[in-house]
């Protein structure tokens, strides 16, 4: 662990940096930003404690059933959840309120992941997908607490990463307790970084227990009109340009495209940089939080309001996948069995985007002629086995967040 904490300590600075910028830039208060060295002044816990680490909004939502799984069989403990990002930060907050405790995870340095365990003291710590923090499972396996990785995954890009890094983490992947992972591709990864054959398991992704079927599916059409909508989810920097582009192709005057960004905090520049190209969009917090039809595109300002779009949406494109970014779930579409499109970097969800694929539910495209045509397509020959397919998908792979419970030696 000596060249990690050198090497940390060295770059440090620059994380700070981005660190700081970014909180100044979207208006993060200072105590929040101190619970990043492990400076924490909210309330603390009588009860023995659970920490469960979930890196992000995505995570955060995937392990919801999970969580509250957690809260059922162990009453007598106080569940504490972290997170690094505003936007998870937020969500945790919305799902749980008061139920849990809330902080954000310090930065991996020495001195602050000991301050952050000596204030709680986690009996048991679950970490989720691919947040491997070394000095947090090194000192938890020092202190003999047991720590697990759930829901865990291993993509290509981060697997070469770790592979590369591997001498400098003192042997990190070998100090957890159990994984359980979400498909044989990861498994594999995970053992030849170091886990060890028994102490693994693969089972699916928790992000299908997130996803409630038929029972909602018809939540929020009472506020859908004839219009057609194209809602282009969880977008990136520069996906809005390619993505406006194809809108303005396909031409058709009874569809609406609907922008959410990933973050929302960039919605101000989206809105000036679509306005110099001579359309003026309308923000969902200004029209009471609904789509206004008078407006050729929509962008959303505000998170929380996936689930209601998606349920008014016709045709659906996940972001974060025309540029290297590896992609952002696809399943919220699929519980409204929306004909879904993509770029083709999708290797956070590769499996279940092969998958959809051979269904001939997902499309790929990288240009935004290529995207103009699979709207095109999409929005004509709407398939009326649609529901049919994309149900028995979902149904086929639920309860893995349940059943990590009898498969960890907890």
């Amino acid at each position: 662990m000596k060249t990690y904490n050198f090497i940390y300590s060295v770059i440090f600075p620059l994380i700070l940096f981005r660190s700081l910028y970014k909180a100044l830039r979207y208006g993060e208060k200072l105590s929040r930003i101190l619970e990043k060295f492990s400076f924490y002044r909210g309330d603390k816990s009588s009860k023995p404690v659970i920490l469960v680490h979930a890196v992000s909004v995505g995570e955060v939502l995937a392990s919801r059933k999970f969580v509250e799984e957690i809260l059922k069989k162990f009453p007598n403990h106080q569940v504490l959840i972290t997170c690094t990002t505003q936007t998870g930060s937020a969500t945790i907050k919305k799902l749980y309120g008061n139920s849990v405790l809330h902080q954000y995870l310090p930065y991996d340095l020495n001195f602050c992941i000991k301050r952050f365990l000596k204030i709680w003291e986690p009996q048991i710590t679950f970490i989720l997908e691919t947040e491997i923090w070394p000095n947090l499972i090194h000192l938890l396996n020092k202190q003999k607490r047991k720590v697990f990785l759930v829901n865990g995954r291993m993509s290509e890009k981060s697997f070469k990463r770790y592979k590369l890094i591997l001498p400098i983490l003192g042997g990190v992947f070998s100090k957890l307790d159990y994984t359980i992972c979400q498909g044989a591709r990861d498994q594999n990864r995970f053992i030849e970084l170091g886990i060890n054959r028994e102490k693994i398991k693969r089972d699916y992704s928790f992000k299908f227990d997130s996803i409630l079927l038929a029972e909602g599916k018809n939540k929020f059409q009472a506020d859908k009109n004839e219009n057609k909508i194209i809602l282009c989810a969880s977008t990136h920097e520069p996906e809005e340009k390619i993505l406006v582009e194809a809108f303005e192709m396909l031409g058709n005057e009874e569809t609406i495209l609907v922008i959410a960004p990933r973050h929302p905090e960039r919605v101000s520049k989206i809105f000036r940089d679509i306005k110099k190209n001579g359309t003026a969009p309308s923000l969902f917090s200004k029209n009471e939080f609904k789509i206004d039809y008078s407006k050729k595109i929509n962008l959303v300002d505000e998170i929380g309001y996936l689930e209601d779009l998606f349920s008014l949406a016709d045709v659906a494109f996940i972001g974060g996948s025309l540029i290297p970014r590896g992609g952002q779930n696809f399943l919220e579409a699929l519980k409204f069995s929306l004909p879904i499109s993509s770029g083709k970097s999708f290797y956070n969800f590769q499996e279940i985007g092969e998958d959809l694929i051979d269904m001939n539910i997902l499309e790929v495209a990288n240009t935004s002629e290529e995207i103009k045509n699979i709207w095109d397509k999409q929005l004509t020959f709407a398939s009326d086995r649609m529901s049919e397919k994309t149900d028995g998908y979902l149904k086929e792979r639920q309860g893995a967040s349940l059943r990590v419970f009898e498969n960890l030696p907890l």
